[in-house]
């Protein structure tokens, strides 16, 4: 995979899963999400099931990001970029200030699955 497509193919995986959130579509959410996920925000770590949670309570709104950056190792993609999001968890307005996002997915019998998040936006 050349290192174009290998860009692409990271930030469309990204942009597919804020997508499926903003969208309301959980079943695809969870279809992107491996069922071994780890996440890590500013009030702790989630497993696959609590992330879920996390998510369905987000309301979604405007967002915006740019400079993706997407490394291979063996089968796993590692993408990191920075975003602006407007988005509002259990009533109250997170910081639309850009901060970094990290995932990591993993190809499966599936597809891609992601099997980690890093969420450096306070929650």
């Amino acid at each position: 995979m050349s290192e174009i497509d290998l860009n692409l193919e990271g930030e469309n995986l990204y942009r597919q899963f804020l997508s499926a959130i903003a969208g309301k579509n959980w079943s695809a959410v969870e279809a992107m999400i491996s069922p071994s996920f780890q996440s890590a925000h500013s009030d702790g770590a989630r497993d696959h099931v609590a992330e879920l949670d996390l998510l369905k309570g987000i309301d979604l709104g405007t967002y915006t990001l740019h400079d993706f950056k997407v490394t291979k190792a063996d089968s796993h993609l590692v993408v990191t970029c920075w975003i602006s999001i407007e988005e509002t968890i259990d009533g109250e307005r997170l910081s639309t200030k850009s901060s970094t996002r990290l995932s990591v997915w993993g190809k499966t019998s599936k597809g891609w699955q992601m099997i980690a998040l890093a969420n450096l936006n306070p929650v």
